[in-house]
């Protein structure tokens, strides 16, 4: 049975994006966030020292690394590691000369840079922070907090980072923080990690390999799996059966090159289906993303997958 979907499972507080390289990570990542802020959430999409896709996909300039509004209850940052160091420093140390002394050391600049993840370790960091950044009146500043997170492979890594420093560093604030990162990675009330994939071979298994080592592995908790660019039969239920029935190609042919685009498109179809029924195995629930044919792929195509994830929440 194909698992119900509640919004619950699409947009918690903490929200994070993976999946193979080149499924629509980025595009998943801008349709939920825009989605949230649409339901009058204030919402911070992060992406990770990255060219910056989800800005542009929601018809923006790049905003770098300073959080920038976008839009009403939308806001946007491209985290950096090194300005994320910055700003760890200077609240550790509280004195821009403290920071100076220690941070801007090319001995000091060196020895950080030879750690092993330190760069995604300071990244999630700054997206921890904002997770809890309160306003000057003390509440949380942030409803949702949504990230464009690495691929597949560089994922794994980037999640088991936290655990991996806490166990090697037994006291001191690294392993303070990185215990408060963890714990909150793995609190299934607050962080979801949502997982794309493509209706092809390859990308639905390696999505099967992510979810296992995400769930077993780490027992971190994958919330929902987001099926990007599912074709779709622009025909009616009936009309479609019909096709299926028509074997022959016409021998007109105008009507012959339609014939064999809606042959090829229905083979995708059922495609498809196949991989999704693969993906329910995993026991969470799917959101089909329909494929968009505009071009160029912009503000209007994440404005209806937005309203595609939303129906699939209402539908569930």
């Amino acid at each position: 049975m194909k698992p119900l979907l509640s919004e619950a499972d699409v947009l918690r507080r903490f929200n994070l994006v993976t999946g193979k390289g080149g499924v629509g990570k980025s595009t998943v990542s801008a349709a939920l966030a825009l989605m949230s802020a649409q339901r009058g959430e204030r919402t911070l999409v992060c992406e990770l020292n990255t060219h910056e896709q989800v800005s542009r996909l929601l018809g923006y300039e790049p905003v770098g690394d300073t959080v920038t509004r976008l839009e009403k209850n939308l806001w946007s940052v491209n985290i950096n590691p090194n300005t994320a160091l910055q700003e760890y420093g200077l609240m550790k140390l509280r004195f821009h000369a403290f920071y100076r002394l220690v941070f801007e050391n090319p001995l000091v600049g060196a020895l950080v840079r030879f750690i092993p993840g330190i760069n995604d370790l300071l990244m999630l960091g700054k997206a921890f922070n904002h997770e809890r950044e309160e306003t000057d009146q003390g509440k949380l500043a942030w409803d949702r907090i949504i990230i464009d997170a690495p691929a597949t492979g560089h994922s794994l890594t980037f999640f088991r980072l936290p655990k991996i420093i806490m166990d090697a560093v037994p006291t001191g604030n690294m392993h303070a923080e990185s215990a408060e990162m963890w714990k909150l990675l793995s609190d299934p009330v607050r962080c979801a990690i949502h997982i794309v994939a493509l209706p092809e071979e390859l990308p639905v298994q390696e999505t099967s390999d992510l979810y296992d080592k995400l769930t077993d592995e780490l027992q971190l908790p994958v919330s929902t799996i987001f099926l990007n660019q599912v074709p779709e039969l622009p025909l009616t239920d009936q009309r479609a059966v019909y096709l299926e029935t028509w074997k022959e190609a016409p021998k007109d042919p105008a009507l012959r090159a339609l014939w064999t685009a809606g042959r090829i498109r229905h083979e995708l179809v059922q495609q498809a289906k196949m991989h999704q029924k693969t993906l329910t195995k995993l026991g969470r629930p799917i959101v089909n993303m329909p494929m968009r044919y505009d071009s160029p792929f912009g503000r209007l195509d994440i404005e209806a997958l937005a309203l595609t994830i939303q129906d699939a929440c209402n539908a569930g």
